[in-house]
């Protein structure tokens, strides 16, 4: 006998039922054996597009995170170069006004031309450091060597434009300080004039902007000078040097001090933001445990009671054909 048509409308709506719950049930007990409530499209569209973007700007986060902390970190090792050289510069300043007294005799100034050499080595070591990087701290975005010795033996800078910049709050950030920023340059000599008298040999030559190694050069070469004009001349230009490079060097260091601040307040409020981020990201995808497991027992108790009224009910439509 076949069973009536409202008969089997029921049988079928009744294990649509149980298929839709047991699929249900597998759901929730995926996303709790998972952590995850939306992991594909289907899960949510919405949740999960709004996640997608999330992860967009936390991942241009990261990056931006990297790139200020190598940056900060070349900015430290700036800083740090520059405190060395900082420091020579002042011991060469009071070499130079010990120098520049009127009781010391040659073979004392020769003493102090020797430590101001010395100073000089060091302050050309210095000017080569590298950073975190591998890349020369003040060649600019050129590469190593960031200063070389030219004709006359005289350091001179052989680096290239500005150091590399990082994007701070919508702006360029430079990474570092380049060597003329720091230490200055050298005033080219003037070209010979033919038509000009030879110079007297008995006046000394004017002063003019050196950088800072020249300016150590000049302030050795000077200590050790023989005529009184000369050596007058040189140890006043030597110690106005000396004074302009302390100012120099004490405001690169302020200029870095300057920037590593603000990489670090806006890599305060990246931190901020990421965490923000990334704390919506884990309200969208992230299964919310007290809510699943209830869900969970709520489906197990439906599923059960569907089934024994399944089971009720498909005996006796069998007893009823049976009859």
């Amino acid at each position: 006998m076949i069973p009536p048509l409202s008969a089997r409308a029921g049988h079928d709506a009744a294990v649509r039922r149980l298929t839709g719950l047991t699929r249900q049930l597998a759901e929730v007990q995926q996303q709790i054996s998972t952590g995850r409530r939306v992991a594909t499209p289907g899960d949510d569209p919405i949740a999960f597009a709004r996640a997608a973007t999330l992860k967009r700007a936390d991942a241009a986060g990261e990056a931006q995170r990297s790139a200020m902390d190598a940056a900060a970190a070349r900015l430290v090792a700036s800083e740090t170069a520059l405190a060395g050289l900082a420091e020579i510069t002042a011991r060469a300043k009071e070499l130079a006004l010990a120098g520049r007294n009127a009781t010391l005799n040659a073979g004392d100034r020769q003493v102090l031309a020797l430590e101001v050499r010395e100073l000089l080595a060091a302050a050309r070591g210095l000017a080569q450091a590298q950073g975190p990087d591998g890349e020369a701290l003040f060649a600019g975005a050129g590469a190593a060597p960031a200063y070389a010795a030219d004709a006359d033996g005289q350091a001179v800078w052989a680096g290239l434009g500005t150091p590399p910049q990082v994007a701070v709050a919508g702006r360029l950030l430079p990474a570092g300080i380049s060597g003329p920023e720091a230490f200055g340059l050298n005033q080219p000599l003037p070209p010979p004039d033919p038509l000009a008298p030879p110079p007297d040999p008995g006046v000394p030559p004017p002063p003019r902007a050196r950088n800072l190694f020249d300016s150590l050069a000049h302030l050795a070469a000077s200590l050790v000078e023989p005529r009184a004009a000369f050596f007058d001349a040189g140890m006043d230009e030597a110690i106005a040097a000396m004074d302009g490079h302390v100012e120099r060097l004490a405001a690169g260091q302020a200029l870095l001090g300057s920037r590593g601040a603000r990489l670090e307040a806006e890599g305060q409020r990246l931190d901020a933001a990421q965490l923000h981020w990334r704390r919506d990201i884990s309200r969208l995808e992230d299964t919310d445990m007290v809510a699943a497991i209830a869900r969970l027992d709520r489906l197990t108790t439906v599923l059960e009671a569907a089934q024994a009224s399944f089971i009720r009910v498909s005996g006796l439509s069998l007893w009823d054909q049976l009859r």
